[in-house]
């Protein structure tokens, strides 16, 4: 039994940092600490999307990359590239909100800041939260194993005394 519970509570442990990516990936904390937060909104219609996963350089598990067409506030429409996560298949023929995050990085062509949905609100506080908490979530789930596995071990030496 003693050879199983370090196994077990490594995968327990993989399994807390694994959630904990997973938030951190979803998160994009990196979107949220730009100096100009919002460059353009528009409205986009999802044109084709490819999915990812479960393990990517996007993060861990299914991530849709979708094509939209986008007609910006000021009238122009533009085919863009969603940043990973944003966009899904279940939005093909629906008008999702959408804006531009910042200037400085270009994806798929000039002037195609990344694009993310209105409705989401990176955030750096909730990137790092959800690593320190599957941290703090796989960290413990270990100790319950390993402390198990002990305590199991401890009252199998009583009895043969």
């Amino acid at each position: 039994m003693r050879w199983i519970a370090g196994p077990l509570a490594l995968v327990v442990l993989w399994l807390g940092v694994w959630l904990g990516l997973t938030g951190f990936t979803r998160f994009d904390p990196v979107a949220g600490t730009n100096t100009r937060p919002v460059a353009d909104r528009g409205v986009a219609r999802v044109t084709d999307c490819t999915s990812r996963g479960p393990v990517s350089r996007h993060g861990f598990g299914t991530w849709w990359i979708c094509r939209a067409d986008v007609e910006w506030e000021d009238g122009t429409t533009a085919r863009v590239t969603a940043e990973p996560g944003q966009l899904t298949p279940s939005d093909e023929g629906a008008a999702v909100p959408v804006v531009q995050r910042g200037e400085g990085k270009v994806r798929g062509g000039s002037g195609n800041a990344p694009v993310y949905r209105a409705d989401f609100e990176p955030s750096v506080v909730l990137g790092i939260g959800s690593v320190l908490g599957g941290l703090a979530v796989g960290g413990i789930g270990a100790l319950a194993v390993v402390g198990a596995a002990a305590s199991r071990r401890k009252k199998a030496q009583e009895r043969d005394y």
